[in-house]
């Protein structure tokens, strides 16, 4: 069968020196459904997706998305305003098969 692409998300607040630190510290945590797996394993470090700030989560997901690749030794991060908040959403692309 072929392989699918599948992400990991995670988010926090603060600046982005922050998210390097809730980087290191999730690439120590399991994951939920995996117990066996590490948070963003194989992810050497987390970029900075572009200078744009999104609006809403929904579309920072969507331009991550797009851009992920499975080969990419790194997540990315974008930052969201919302008015009433501000985070980053990190995410980093693997290949499932299925």
């Amino acid at each position: 069968m072929a392989n699918r692409i599948h992400y990991q998300v995670n988010i926090c607040g603060g600046d982005f020196t922050h998210v390097r630190e809730c980087f290191r510290n999730w690439k120590s945590e399991p994951l939920v459904y995996r117990r066996h797996q590490r948070m963003f394993e194989g992810k050497q470090e987390v970029r900075r997706l572009s200078e744009r700030v999104f609006d809403n989560g929904e579309a920072a997901h969507e331009a991550l998305e797009r851009v992920c690749e499975p080969g990419d030794p790194y997540a990315l991060a974008a930052p969201i305003r919302d008015g009433e908040r501000a985070m980053w959403l990190v995410m980093a692309a693997f290949d499932e098969e299925g």
